[in-house]
């Protein structure tokens, strides 16, 4: 219900990264032992959006907050749990991933997201048990040097730019990727946690986690869970390969606290926005934009990873429209268009007016 949009435009942006991740998904793992089933987590309040996506091939789950909010038992947490962030209590919704228990691996995704390489050894690290995934857990992604968990439950990455500096200790966990067991044991305890209410005014959850935007709903909490409450169960990935955002890795030059200094608190830190592109597992468009507001102006230290990532973006959606076979397939004419080195055609013009919608 944001004022910006209409229902329609709002479907329309929903298609957009609904259609293009699905696809990306499709491709990487053309090859992987694995197959997948995609699930739409949709709040009530959205349904009447939500029939895009099962016409992109997303089994749709409608589910309301797994929560009644009255019943936090923390006055400030319960007063003020639908604010500071992109969608309120509404968010929790992705909590029911953890409810997928017919699977053995749950992946939240966020629509804005791109798959780029197979998780094959991601998932055998958490269904194949320590020596039968002995090759897989030597080339995990890992954040550092970090101790690999015997059984591993979660793989996670970490949103450093959300934190003042000294609070990187507990930076959240970036709500855009989050791989999984599903467990109703897991689910259960969340929902104990948030009734509970052991969230800190000013603080954050446990009086640690959560001080920063959204930290109150998914990215705090499960910082809180994975971090505090169980963490010899779960690992934190490299943001620069998994999840990428291509953020800056050093606070600014002119930080009081810690001018220049790595965010995530480490002496030496990688820069992703010099990662090579061919080394990227996934992508997550924040601080690139979205690919279908036809961007083509970056600032000069992110130019060259955002551009690469908006043309793998625009290269799946070519490929998905010349898969189709359903009579709405678009094919336009790279030359002419704006910038098709990075839009593949899809852009006459910079900005969203330029974008040429998927037509679902």
């Amino acid at each position: 219900k944001d004022a910006r949009y209409s229902q329609s435009e709002a479907m329309g942006l929903i298609t957009q990264g609904a259609a293009v991740l699905r696809h990306s998904i499709y491709v990487a793992h053309r090859k992987s032992k694995y197959d997948f089933q995609m699930y739409a987590l949709v709040h009530p309040s959205a349904k009447e959006c939500s029939h895009v996506m099962s016409k992109l091939g997303y089994t749709v789950l409608i589910r309301n907050t797994p929560f009644d909010k009255q019943d936090i038992q923390n006055e400030f947490l319960r007063e003020n749990i639908d604010g500071a962030s992109c969608c309120g209590a509404k968010e929790f919704i992705k909590l029911y991933a953890y409810a997928l228990v017919n699977h053995p691996v749950a992946v939240i995704l966020d629509l804005d997201s791109l798959i780029l390489k197979p998780l094959d050894d991601l998932i055998d690290s958490i269904i194949l048990g320590e020596v039968e995934a002995l090759e897989a857990r030597k080339r995990l992604p890992l954040h550092g040097d970090l101790e690999l968990p015997k059984k591993i439950d979660a793989f996670y990455t970490r949103d450093y730019n959300m934190v003042n500096p000294g609070g990187e200790e507990y930076a959240g966990v970036q709500g855009g990727f989050l791989m999984l067991r599903p467990s109703e044991e897991a689910f259960e305890e969340y929902i104990d946690i948030i009734l509970e209410g052991n969230y800190v005014e000013g603080q954050g959850w446990g009086g640690k986690y959560g001080y920063f935007f959204g930290g109150m709903q998914i990215q705090g909490i499960c910082a809180y869970f994975y971090k505090e409450k169980h963490p010899e169960f779960a690992i934190e990935l490299n943001r620069c390969e998994i999840n990428s955002m291509a953020d800056n890795p050093n606070f600014n030059a002119n930080d009081k606290q810690k001018p220049n200094l790595c965010r995530d608190g480490r002496e030496k830190c990688e820069d992703c926005r010099e990662m090579d592109v061919s080394k990227i597992l996934s992508a997550h468009f924040t601080i690139c934009q979205k690919p279908w507001n036809c961007v083509s102006h970056w600032d000069l230290h992110s130019t060259k990873i955002c551009s690469q990532l908006h043309s793998e973006w625009f290269r799946i959606r070519r490929d998905f429209e010349e898969s189709r076979r359903d009579g709405s397939r678009q094919t336009p004419e790279m030359g002419g268009s704006h910038r098709p080195e990075i839009h593949f055609g899809y852009c006459i013009s910079s900005g969203q007016r330029g974008y040429i919608p998927i037509k679902v």
